[in-house]
């Protein structure tokens, strides 16, 4: 099914695939789990949350305030249905 999208399209899901499966994954989580690029990952997360209204929160690492040390939770599925997307992209 992944092989009919566009480049794009397969990432988004990919990451979106990666946040739902991972347990609190950092951006360099992400990246790894996914081979994209950090700075795409993070461009990606921008587009996934206005596409497909994810909302995917950063959740900063209590013991370090100024740090950027943190990780992603996804809060809330927005437009996408999850238990379908999961039937159809689980696998990407």
């Amino acid at each position: 099914m992944a092989g009919n999208l566009s480049r794009d399209t397969q990432r988004k899901y990919a990451i979106i695939l990666a946040l739902s499966q991972l347990d609190k994954p950092s951006l360099q989580d992400i990246a790894q789990q996914t081979c994209i690029p950090a700075g795409t990952v993070k461009r990606q997360l921008t587009a996934i949350r206005n596409e497909f209204k994810l909302r995917i929160l950063f959740i900063r690492d209590a013991a370090e305030s100024e740090s950027a040390n943190g990780f992603y939770a996804l809060d809330d599925w927005g437009i996408l249905n999850r238990d379908e997307f999961l039937r159809y992209f689980g696998t990407l």
